[in-house]
């Protein structure tokens, strides 16, 4: 697996454990993950490669945390 993708895998494989749909896309990278009947979002890498970053000001969170990135994500498109 190429090296930028593997924050993606972590997120994704963290955000499918607490019960979201997931999908990676290798071309960006990017992820795409959706909580039941909540639309999809795109989480994608920073050009640093230190942050996930999604829609909105201020989601972002560090890619040396994808359990915790995953659990703001659920929090923000769950709400």
């Amino acid at each position: 697996m190429p090296e930028e993708l593997a924050p993606v895998a972590a997120l994704c494989r963290e955000s499918a454990k607490i019960g979201m749909s997931v999908g990676m896309i290798d071309a960006r990278p990017a992820a795409v993950i959706r909580a039941r009947t909540r639309p999809s979002e795109w989480i994608t890498v920073g050009v640093a490669g230190e942050l996930f970053e999604w829609r909105g000001d201020g989601n972002r969170h560090s890619v040396r945390d994808p359990a915790g990135a995953a659990v703001r994500i659920l929090e923000q498109i769950s709400s």
